[in-house]
């Protein structure tokens, strides 16, 4: 098979009960499907993306981990929705370009989850507000651990 996706989706817990759970279980899913080495990465930008959620958007929060691999490319897509009517990534990217913009007051942790995806953005839909970023990793299809994740559903 070709493609192999794995997913995890939880409701985030609300800020005063701390993110530290949530960090964990990000850590514990990729160390599950053998990916361990995003996790510090992961965790910035799923920190980062929940950090905005809970700080502009609106409740229930919820956290989505796909990971992704076709033609030996794989990558960890991060999704973190709410019910807000969202922001203008656009508009963030246009404060970047901009020498003052290093020292306005946002945007800023976008910059960190633009440094560490392949490609981010958002979607707005009936019920909200869906940020994504894609972590990139090129897998050998020859490898062993290629080899042993052909033909897995989910893991």
């Amino acid at each position: 098979m070709d493609a192999v996706e794995r997913s995890y989706v939880s409701f985030a817990p609300a800020p005063e009960s701390g993110l530290c759970s949530v960090r964990g279980d990000v850590r514990g899913q990729l160390a599950r499907w053998g990916r361990s080495e995003l996790a510090e990465d992961a965790v910035l930008v799923v920190s980062e993306l929940l950090g905005n959620a809970f700080g502009h958007g609106a409740g229930p929060v919820r956290l989505s981990l796909a990971l992704h691999e076709r033609a030996g490319h794989q990558w960890l897509m991060i999704q973190v929705s709410d019910t807000s009517p969202g922001f203008d990534t656009e508009v963030i990217r246009a404060r970047w370009t901009r020498p003052s913009a290093a020292l306005s007051g946002g945007g800023r942790g976008l910059l960190l989850v633009e440094a560490l995806s392949r490609a981010w953005g958002d979607r707005h839909h009936r019920r909200g507000h869906t940020v994504w970023a894609d972590l990139p990793r090129r897998v050998s299809s020859g490898s062993p651990r290629g080899l042993l994740r052909q033909g897995r559903a989910s893991g």
